[in-house]
């Protein structure tokens, strides 16, 4: 009995589920990946990189986990840094 109602709990769950919801938090996590890569690239760390784009440490933790929005604000503080174009830091790179 258990097994159905936590069986129908999940399937009322995914019914709910948006497509567009799952799409933003996939994008959401690549530029966070893409910019996490630039990071290394240019050697700042996490604490350089939110002291020169402005942002709190914990705020740089959340975007670049995926579990926080980019504000389009950040994302052009970041390209600034990094000397890119926006469609650089969201183009997928192989």
């Amino acid at each position: 009995m258990k097994t159905e109602n936590i069986s129908s709990f999940f399937e009322h769950i995914f019914h709910k589920l948006n497509p567009s919801d799952l799409l933003h938090g996939e994008h959401r996590l690549a530029v966070a990946d893409r910019v996490e890569h630039l990071l290394k690239e240019t050697g700042l760390t996490r604490q350089q990189f939110g002291e020169r784009i402005r942002t709190e440490l914990h705020s740089v933790r959340d975007f670049l986990s995926g579990t926080r929005d980019m504000t389009l604000e950040t994302l052009t503080e970041i390209c600034s840094l990094l000397h890119i174009s926006l469609g650089d830091l969201v183009i997928e790179h192989a």
